[in-house]
């Protein structure tokens, strides 16, 4: 029963992780008095500082149990250059959102801002988020939680449970929270569940065609950036990318992130696999056929 063991250590270490990191963030902000970016950015620093270096050790104990160590690890510096990957296909979908919405009458375009408006605040927040977000959670929920469950069942099924587990981490991070005097880190409703059930599932479909979690990586923050920055930019004190009108309120942004995005990356990811197994099994048959 070692891979139940592993599987539980992976998602309590995100879990421990992602609750100090807030609570470490929030005693800097009374005890301190630190800015908003110096707190969360003590975040991330805990929250990265924890979860990677376990992960990372945990990972040799998964090799022993499969027995199999791969040359590229999924988090290996090699496949970096799948980050871009990650970075290029949110931007194309959310760019086609854009495109769609506007010709479709669903936003009116107000006012571009110029980089430096914006820039060296998204650059910060994406330092931020890569710590406190993309980076520790694929590492631990895409990287070794599936690959545990990979071991014992069959794709679909860890895919799902990996997607069941994340959305598991921020409602036990929420409790643990309450119950000791914290303001819960996030609204846990139906929208932001099914929310997290999709980005869990088009996450996870993202590692297994690239084979990176490199990619899961870019395409995560990015997700975030275009959120924070361009449909729901508030709290940063400074301008969107973009403003836009919307003939009904909520439809574009809506649209754009979640339905262009998300599930737009659930739809070329199962395009990808679905052909990558075509020609995997046509290249068996032709091998077949000449033996």
């Amino acid at each position: 029963m070692r891979w139940i063991l592993l599987l539980i250590a992976g998602w309590i270490i995100l879990v421990v992780g992602l609750f100090l990191g807030s609570l470490s963030g929030t005693i800097a902000e009374q005890q301190f008095n630190v800015s908003r970016n110096i707190r969360l950015f003590i975040q991330g620093i805990v929250m990265s500082g924890l979860v990677v270096p376990t992960i990372l050790y945990l990972y040799q104990r998964v090799y022993r149990l499969t027995g199999i160590k791969p040359k590229k690890p999924v988090y290996s510096w090699k496949k970096a250059y799948h980050f871009i990957t990650g970075v290029l296909l949110a931007i194309t979908l959310a760019s086609l959102g854009f495109i769609i919405a506007y010709s479709q009458g669903w936003i009116t375009i107000e006012q571009w801002y110029t980089p430096n408006y914006w820039l060296t605040a998204l650059l910060i927040n994406m330092v931020i988020a890569f710590l406190y977000e993309a980076l520790p959670e694929e590492l631990a929920l895409r990287g070794i939680i599936y690959d545990v469950l990979r071991h014992r069942f069959v794709a679909w099924l860890a895919v799902l449970v990996q997607t069941l587990l994340f959305l598991s981490v921020p409602i036990v991070v929420n409790q643990i929270q309450a119950a000791v005097g914290l303001a819960p880190g996030n609204s846990i409703n139906l929208s932001y569940i099914i929310l997290i059930l999709c980005f869990g599932i088009c996450l996870q479909l993202l590692r297994l065609w690239t084979k990176s979690l490199w990619t899961t990586m870019g395409f995560h923050l990015t997700y975030l950036e275009i959120s924070r920055f361009v449909i729901s930019p508030n709290g940063y004190d400074v301008p969107p990318i973009v403003t836009y009108h919307e003939s009904v309120l909520g439809l574009g942004g809506l649209f754009i992130s979640f339905c262009m995005i998300i599930m737009g990356g659930i739809i070329v990811s199962l395009l990808i696999l679905g052909v990558k197994r075509f020609m995997r099994k046509s290249s068996n048959s032709t091998q077949s056929s000449l033996l």
